[in-house]
This record gives structure tokens, sequence and C-alpha cells, in this order.
């Protein structure tokens, strides 16, 4: 059974001739996350009811018009709020038209969709939606689960001798994608655009780092990219790119002994870029509260953190590449600042460890597991929680602790603060 789940029942009888589209698709609607119906409410005279009974019609006009970005459109940072607009495309409250509906939101993370149902009041309808639920199914089953319900309300309105609807064009648009355009459609859903509203300059950008990056390469700059700063983002990619050919040989035999540990879908990515850096210490025969552990760990691999490619001063969404082959890794670093190049090669060493023998991938901000993975295997490598324990008092660091942990780590004091933050300890002033 799919963690995402939209079951639908249509009224008894078929509407007459010439009703409108929301007549024609009333329906009984309930919407699964997890194991909770996120459809259940309480109505203002205290009543409690498992579905609800709207018009589908809007529901899956919603999802036709943003099919790309639902499926495809990370937060591109874990930095700030979503704005107005990604709400709209990846939020079904922006699909309530008058029709009180739960907050779910559909965030893409890589492989997967990050389903999240929240409890709330809706003021208007005077109806309180009682259950918050999470779940994280694979991109394919939502993306099953959508195509199934949006194809069946297209039929009831076809039974009613419904047509040319708006719903009806923008899911013809949907299935009338080719095999080979449908690349460039997830591309353009990854910048959180439909394929229709992909400028001309930047699709013809599109067709030409297709052609030197390849598809994995080119995804991932597509996931942390905004199309307002495609342009400059992309320029950092091939920066990147092409310092991959004078980078020296970094040596991943150290790691391959070690199985990289699983990504599990059903705790939070983070989880396994952290036990990845304390099973990779424990294997090289690091402790845990070597301030020097991420140096040897570089020394151990042959990894030179002393080169750099040129950078973007305002750039910061995209930071590096790397290219494996085999037992090598060869890594492209962007930054001129050393403790940002320690971080990002510290992230360089999860994602050769978790690359297959012949692919190359960029550093970025997305909010994706992999990249989530690495930026916590990262922290936790060059800033290991254990050290910033012993070095706390009563669990708490004062800003002079983290300066001096920042210059003997040779890390910047953003990530000795978020660490100590994210693992309970206080960062208090000095």
């Amino acid at each position: 059974m799919t963690e995402f789940q939209i079951s639908k029942a249509w009224q008894p009888k078929l509407p007459k001739k010439g009703t409108s589209e929301l007549d024609a698709t009333m329906a009984r609607l309930k919407l699964i996350v997890g194991s909770r119906n996120a459809s259940e409410f309480v109505g203002d005279g205290g009543e409690r009811l498992d579905h609800l009974e709207i018009p589908a019609y809007f529901v899956a006009e919603w999802i036709a018009e943003n099919w790309w970005p639902l499926l495809w459109e990370p937060r591109k940072s874990e930095e700030g709020v979503d704005d107005a607009e990604f709400v709209s495309r990846h939020s079904l409250l922006a699909a309530q038209h008058g029709f009180a509906l739960p907050r779910i939101t559909f965030i893409p993370t890589g492989r997967t969709i990050q389903v999240a149902a929240y409890a709330r009041q809706a003021t208007y309808a005077n109806v309180r939606f009682r259950n918050s639920s999470q779940a994280t199914p694979l991109r394919e089953e939502v993306e099953k689960e959508f195509s199934a319900f949006v194809a069946a309300v297209c039929a009831r309105l076809e039974q009613c001798q419904i047509l040319d609807t708006g719903l009806q064009q923008a899911w013809e648009m949907v299935v009338d994608v080719a095999s080979d355009e449908r690349q460039f459609c997830q591309f353009a859903g990854a910048l959180g655009l439909a394929p229709h509203e992909v400028p001309d300059h930047t699709a013809v950008l599109l067709d030409r780092l297709l052609e030197k990056l390849g598809q994995r390469l080119l995804m991932d700059l597509c996931l942390v990219a905004l199309p307002v700063s495609f342009d400059a983002i992309a320029g950092a990619a091939e920066l990147a790119f092409d310092g991959l050919a004078a980078a020296p040989a970094a040596n991943l035999e150290p790691l391959l002994a070690l199985s990289v540990p699983a990504d599990s879908f059903v705790v939070p990515a983070w989880r396994r870029g952290v036990q990845a850096a304390k099973q990779l210490r424990k294997r090289l025969g690091i402790q845990d509260t070597d301030p020097a552990g991420s140096s040897r760990v570089f020394e151990q691999l042959l990894l030179d953190t002393t080169r750099y490619g040129a950078h973007f001063a305002n750039e910061v969404s995209l930071t590096g590449a790397i290219s494996r082959s085999g037992d090598e890794a060869h890594v492209a670093l962007l930054q001129p600042a050393v403790t940002q190049r320690r971080f990002a090669a510290a992230r360089a060493v999860f994602s050769a460890w978790t690359a297959d023998p012949r692919e190359k991938r960029f550093l970025t901000s997305a909010v994706t597991r992999d990249q989530q993975a690495s930026r916590a295997f990262a922290a936790e490598l060059t800033a290991p929680y254990s050290l910033l324990r012993a070095r706390s008092k009563q669990s708490k660091l004062t800003q002079d602790q983290v300066f001096d942990l920042a210059n003997e780590l040779q890390i910047g004091t953003d990530v000795i603060s978020k660490q100590a933050l994210n693992n309970g300890l206080q960062v208090k002033a000095a």
C-alpha cells in the first residue's frame, strides 16, 4: 500500500447534459497521508466526517497545471522560507477556490516526495481538519496516484459531454509529451516551470549543457537553480566541470571496503550522513574527539583541499563537483576561502563514496536526500559532535569557544554553531 492515496466516489447519478464541470465532478474525496486520513474534519456543529464532498475538478486541475514542479522541484536551500509562488505549486491549499481543503504539501526530495499534512482550522468554512501526518513515498508512487486521479476526473467530464476545459487542456499537455521530450520537461519541473514556460534562451542553454555535462549533472544543476539565477549558476557549474580535468586523483580505496549506510526513506536524510561519517572515522582509526580528524581523512584519501577554481562571490548554491572513476575520484572546489573549501571537500568525500563507479555529481544547496546527507556528513566530519560536547560547559558553548573551535578545526563558525544547535548544545554570547 502506498504512503499517499487519493480515493473518490462520484455522486450516484450522472449529471444531466449541460451541467457545469463542478457539478459533473462532485465527489466524496479522501486523501490519505501515511496511515492517517488528512480529509477528516469537524464541522461547525461538532459533527465529524471522514471525507470531503466537493468538486474534484479544482484539485485535478491544480495537479495537472503543476505536474512537473510537483514531481521534480525541491527546495533550493535549507535557509529562508518558501516564497508565495513555490507554495502555490506545492500546497494543496492553492486548489481551494472556495472549497475548504486540508493543508497538504508535496515537496520533491530527489527520488522521494515529502508529503506532509497539517491540522488546521479553515476559518471561513467553520471546519477543523484534525490530522497531521508525514510520509516519504517514492516519486513514482505519487506520480501514479496523481495520474490515476486526474485521468478519472477527465474521463468523468467526457462522460458528461464536457470538453475543452482548462483541466483537460492542461492534462493533454502532460500525457502528450513524447518520450524524447520527457527529460526536458523534468529539467523544467526541477526549475519550477512548466515546459512551455521555459524561456527560449534557457532552453538553448539546457540543450548545450546537456551535451556537455550529461543528464545527471544537468539535473543536479536544475534542482538547485531558480529560473532567474540559472545563467549565473550554470556558469559556476561549467567552471566546476572544467576543473575536474585538471584536478589530481583522490584515492577512494580506504572507503570501498566499507559499505556506505543505505538510504532509508523512513528516517531523515541527515542521519545517513552522520552515520557514514562515524563509520568512516572508526574504519580509519580516527577518534571522534580528534581536532585533526578531517585533515587525517583528507590525507589518507589524497584529497587536495589547497586547490580551487574561480569563485562567484555571490554564488553559494553550487560549490564543487566530483567525478568518480572506480577507486579514484577527481574533485573540483570553487571557493577561495579555506574553511568553505574544507567543508565542500568533506561533502565531496561522501558524494564520491556513494556515487556509481563512473558517475559525476555537483555539490549544491538543494534540499534533496543525497545533498542533505552530504552536508550532514561534512558537518560531522569537520566538526564532530563529540568534540563540541567535550569542549562545552553544561551543554553550552560561548561565542568565543565557537570562534576558537572554528580556528582550530579550520571550518566556518556557521558550521560549528549549526552542528552544536542541531545536537542540543546551546550557543551563548561571550
